[in-house]
Protein backbone atom coordinates (compact mmCIF):
# COMPACT_ATOMS: atom_id res chain seq x y z
CA UNK A 1 0.00 0.00 0.00
CA UNK A 2 1.37 3.39 -0.90
CA UNK A 3 0.11 6.86 -0.25
CA UNK A 4 1.03 10.18 -1.83
CA UNK A 5 -0.55 13.13 -0.08
CA UNK A 6 -0.25 16.45 -1.83
CA UNK A 7 -1.69 19.80 -1.00
CA UNK A 8 -5.06 20.07 -2.70
CA UNK A 9 -4.94 23.87 -2.62
CA UNK A 10 -1.89 23.82 -4.90
CA UNK A 11 -3.86 21.95 -7.56
CA UNK A 12 -1.91 18.73 -7.30
CA UNK A 13 -3.65 15.43 -6.85
CA UNK A 14 -3.77 13.00 -3.98
CA UNK A 15 -3.04 9.41 -4.87
CA UNK A 16 -3.63 6.43 -2.66
CA UNK A 17 -2.81 2.95 -3.97
CA UNK A 18 -4.36 0.03 -2.16
CA UNK A 19 -3.34 -3.45 -3.13
CA UNK A 20 -6.61 -5.16 -2.24
CA UNK A 21 -9.98 -4.38 -0.69
CA UNK A 22 -12.22 -7.09 0.66
CA UNK A 23 -15.72 -6.05 1.51
CA UNK A 24 -19.17 -7.52 1.82
CA UNK A 25 -22.01 -5.41 0.48
CA UNK A 26 -21.44 -2.01 -1.08
CA UNK A 27 -18.19 -0.05 -1.14
CA UNK A 28 -18.60 3.71 -1.36
CA UNK A 29 -15.82 6.03 -2.37
CA UNK A 30 -16.66 9.67 -1.73
CA UNK A 31 -14.83 12.77 -2.74
CA UNK A 32 -14.71 15.44 -5.36
CA UNK A 33 -13.13 13.17 -7.98
CA UNK A 34 -12.65 9.45 -7.57
CA UNK A 35 -10.87 7.28 -10.09
CA UNK A 36 -11.03 3.56 -9.60
CA UNK A 37 -8.94 1.20 -11.67
CA UNK A 38 -8.39 -2.50 -11.34
CA UNK A 39 -10.33 -5.66 -11.78
CA UNK A 40 -12.63 -7.89 -9.84
CA UNK A 41 -11.92 -11.46 -8.96
CA UNK A 42 -14.38 -14.28 -8.86
CA UNK A 43 -16.60 -16.05 -11.32
CA UNK A 44 -17.31 -12.89 -13.33
CA UNK A 45 -21.00 -12.99 -12.48
CA UNK A 46 -20.83 -9.88 -10.30
CA UNK A 47 -22.85 -6.91 -11.49
CA UNK A 48 -22.15 -3.30 -10.71
CA UNK A 49 -25.05 -2.05 -8.61
CA UNK A 50 -25.84 1.63 -8.26
CA UNK A 51 -28.34 3.47 -6.09
CA UNK A 52 -30.72 5.51 -8.22
CA UNK A 53 -33.78 7.18 -6.75
CA UNK A 54 -33.13 5.32 -3.52
CA UNK A 55 -33.29 1.86 -5.11
CA UNK A 56 -30.65 -0.49 -6.44
CA UNK A 57 -30.16 -0.49 -10.20
CA UNK A 58 -27.73 -1.95 -12.68
CA UNK A 59 -25.42 0.38 -14.57
CA UNK A 60 -27.44 -0.36 -17.71
CA UNK A 61 -30.75 0.58 -16.05
CA UNK A 62 -29.26 3.80 -14.70
CA UNK A 63 -27.84 4.69 -18.12
CA UNK A 64 -31.19 4.03 -19.80
CA UNK A 65 -32.94 6.29 -17.28
CA UNK A 66 -30.39 9.09 -17.85
CA UNK A 67 -30.82 8.84 -21.63
CA UNK A 68 -34.61 8.96 -21.39
CA UNK A 69 -34.46 11.94 -19.02
CA UNK A 70 -32.21 13.70 -21.51
CA UNK A 71 -34.87 13.15 -24.18
CA UNK A 72 -37.32 15.19 -22.08
CA UNK A 73 -34.81 18.06 -22.15
CA UNK A 74 -34.51 17.74 -25.93
CA UNK A 75 -38.29 17.77 -26.39
CA UNK A 76 -38.55 20.92 -24.27
CA UNK A 77 -35.84 22.68 -26.26
CA UNK A 78 -37.57 21.80 -29.55
CA UNK A 79 -41.07 22.70 -28.35
CA UNK A 80 -42.73 25.84 -29.54
CA UNK A 81 -43.49 27.24 -26.10
CA UNK A 82 -43.55 30.84 -25.01
CA UNK A 83 -40.45 31.81 -22.97
CA UNK A 84 -42.22 31.63 -19.58
CA UNK A 85 -43.69 28.19 -20.32
CA UNK A 86 -40.34 26.93 -21.60
CA UNK A 87 -38.61 28.11 -18.42
CA UNK A 88 -41.27 26.41 -16.31
CA UNK A 89 -40.93 23.20 -18.34
CA UNK A 90 -37.14 23.27 -17.92
CA UNK A 91 -37.55 23.74 -14.17
CA UNK A 92 -39.99 20.82 -13.93
CA UNK A 93 -37.71 18.62 -16.05
CA UNK A 94 -34.76 19.48 -13.81
CA UNK A 95 -36.82 18.65 -10.70
CA UNK A 96 -38.00 15.35 -12.19
CA UNK A 97 -34.44 14.44 -13.19
CA UNK A 98 -33.14 15.27 -9.72
CA UNK A 99 -35.84 13.23 -8.00
CA UNK A 100 -35.41 10.17 -10.22
CA UNK A 101 -31.63 10.09 -10.46
CA UNK A 102 -30.28 11.11 -7.07
CA UNK A 103 -29.11 8.42 -4.69
CA UNK A 104 -31.60 9.44 -2.03
CA UNK A 105 -35.26 8.54 -1.75
CA UNK A 106 -37.24 10.93 -3.95
CA UNK A 107 -39.48 13.59 -2.47
CA UNK A 108 -42.81 12.14 -3.55
CA UNK A 109 -44.54 15.52 -3.73
CA UNK A 110 -41.84 17.10 -5.93
CA UNK A 111 -41.62 14.05 -8.20
CA UNK A 112 -45.38 13.89 -8.84
CA UNK A 113 -45.78 17.65 -9.14
CA UNK A 114 -43.00 17.95 -11.74
CA UNK A 115 -44.21 14.94 -13.75
CA UNK A 116 -47.84 16.06 -13.79
CA UNK A 117 -46.84 19.59 -14.85
CA UNK A 118 -44.72 18.24 -17.72
CA UNK A 119 -47.64 16.16 -19.00
CA UNK A 120 -49.44 19.41 -19.86
CA UNK A 121 -46.82 20.87 -22.23
CA UNK A 122 -47.95 19.06 -25.35
CA UNK A 123 -47.81 15.54 -26.74
CA UNK A 124 -44.07 15.41 -27.48
CA UNK A 125 -43.03 16.36 -23.96
CA UNK A 126 -45.81 14.28 -22.38
CA UNK A 127 -44.76 11.27 -24.45
CA UNK A 128 -41.16 11.59 -23.30
CA UNK A 129 -42.31 11.83 -19.66
CA UNK A 130 -44.53 8.75 -20.04
CA UNK A 131 -41.62 6.84 -21.60
CA UNK A 132 -39.38 7.69 -18.63
CA UNK A 133 -41.94 7.01 -15.94
CA UNK A 134 -43.12 3.68 -17.32
CA UNK A 135 -39.72 1.99 -17.28
CA UNK A 136 -39.28 -0.78 -14.71
CA UNK A 137 -36.64 1.24 -12.83
CA UNK A 138 -38.99 4.24 -12.58
CA UNK A 139 -41.65 1.85 -11.26
CA UNK A 140 -39.30 0.75 -8.49
CA UNK A 141 -38.38 4.36 -7.70
CA UNK A 142 -42.01 5.52 -7.59
CA UNK A 143 -42.99 2.58 -5.41
CA UNK A 144 -40.21 3.54 -3.01
CA UNK A 145 -41.18 7.24 -3.15
CA UNK A 146 -44.71 6.62 -1.90
CA UNK A 147 -48.34 5.90 -2.63
CA UNK A 148 -49.08 9.02 -4.70
CA UNK A 149 -46.02 8.47 -6.93
CA UNK A 150 -46.93 4.82 -7.41
CA UNK A 151 -50.48 5.82 -8.37
CA UNK A 152 -49.04 8.13 -11.04
CA UNK A 153 -46.88 5.28 -12.35
CA UNK A 154 -49.89 2.93 -12.50
CA UNK A 155 -52.03 5.57 -14.19
CA UNK A 156 -49.36 6.13 -16.84
CA UNK A 157 -48.90 2.39 -17.39
CA UNK A 158 -52.60 1.79 -17.92
CA UNK A 159 -53.62 4.92 -19.85
CA UNK A 160 -50.39 5.59 -21.69
CA UNK A 161 -50.63 9.33 -21.08
CA UNK A 162 -51.63 10.05 -17.51
CA UNK A 163 -53.62 13.00 -18.82
CA UNK A 164 -57.17 13.04 -17.62
CA UNK A 165 -59.68 12.00 -20.27
CA UNK A 166 -62.53 13.65 -18.37
CA UNK A 167 -63.86 16.94 -19.67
Amino acid sequence: MSEDHRDESSGTEMKIDIGQISAAGNVVIAGRDAYVTGSTHGDGSEKHILTVGGVEASAEEAQELRQLLHQIDEKIENAKLDPAAQDAARHNASTLKEQLSSQAKPNEHLLVQAAEALLNYGPDIAGAVVTVLTTPLAGQITAFAGKRAMELYRRLRTSGTGISQEA
